[in-house]
């Protein structure tokens, strides 16, 4: 399901990608409406399915910071 890039999600958001264990970047966020990241990201756990953005819109999966949304990208 598309995620609507609005401020809302983002404050939402800043809560969970902000304290990710495999993000550790700054700047960029809402990867499950934006896109993954470019560049090298080591997993080390992932938080997007406790995120209230991904559970209203029934997304699947996670490390959106890696691999992006495909639920956006099946739409």
């Amino acid at each position: 399901m598309f995620v609507e890039n609005s401020p809302e999600n983002k404050s939402i958001c800043k809560q969970y990608c902000g304290t990710c264990p495999s993000y550790v970047g700054e700047g960029k966020l809402l990867f499950c409406s934006r896109g993954n990241m470019t560049g090298t990201i080591e997993k080390n756990g992932c938080k997007c399915g406790m995120c209230p953005v991904a559970i209203e819109h029934k997304l699947d999966g996670g490390y959106y910071c890696i691999h992006g949304n495909l639920d956006t990208l099946l739409d």
